[in-house]
């Protein structure tokens, strides 16, 4: 506010500059208009909020300025908790405002991973939402999905990184197309080779191993050729 009265305040306190030279007029006018540019893109417009209210309540709000808000009876916030909290960054607020059912989900936050998403925004009452584990992480004990139930998430899947071990060493083969590592992501795949004169055995003829919950899958076995 300082700011945008600055030209005016220099004026009144000393008139004799409007006999001065042009240019000092000029200047005064181009910072007023400078500083009034600059409050107005830091502000941000009171954000629409149905069935809810803002604290603070006004119509305009500076950069910087945090206001908290609730919900009426029946409804809670879309941001988990009872309350909520949003930012003025430049004229644009961190999240938009909304009020949901009490009986609804918010998104599920997954640490190394994400879940499906709901145009909506939010879950009703029995929705179920499917999680995707990052690279390197899989769903412990095989469970991907989470329910809402009273506005709560049941059986909130879990990204593990169950990384597996050097693979296992396999009598007259070696492991092809992959540098030795002591570590290996979930999901790693390895194929082994038999030496000359040696094949795997088995009808399916196997030689990949795969690593899954910190485990390698059984590996192939090699023997020697015999003639029929």
């Amino acid at each position: 506010m300082c700011g945008r009265h600055l030209g005016f305040v220099l004026l009144v306190l000393f008139p004799g500059l409007l006999h001065g030279k042009n240019i000092t007029l000029f200047h005064l006018k181009t910072l007023h208009l400078l500083n009034a540019s600059q409050d107005e893109v830091q502000i941000c417009q009171a954000p629409r909020l149905l069935d809810g209210y803002l604290v603070p309540e006004q119509e305009r709000y500076y950069h910087d300025t945090q206001v908290s808000y609730g919900c009426d009876k029946g409804r809670k916030p879309l941001m988990d908790g009872w309350w909520a909290t949003i930012t003025c960054h430049n004229g644009t607020w961190s999240a938009v405002p909304q009020c949901i059912d009490e009986n609804a989900c918010s998104p599920l936050t997954i640490p190394n991973g994400k879940s499906t998403v709901n145009k909506n925004g939010w879950y009703k009452e029995e929705d179920t939402t499917r999680v995707t584990c990052d690279k390197g992480f899989e769903q412990k004990n095989r469970d991907a999905t989470a329910k809402c139930i009273n506005g709560k998430w049941t059986s909130v899947p879990v990204c593990d990184n169950h990384t597996c071990n050097a693979p296992p060493q396999i009598s007259h083969a070696v492991v092809v197309n992959q540098q030795y590592k002591e570590l290996f992501a979930v999901d790693s795949e390895v194929e082994y080779q038999c030496e000359d004169e040696y094949t795997i055995n088995g009808a399916d003829n196997k030689k990949n191993i795969y690593c899954i919950a910190g485990y390698w899958t059984e590996g192939p076995v090699c023997s020697k050729w015999t003639l029929c």
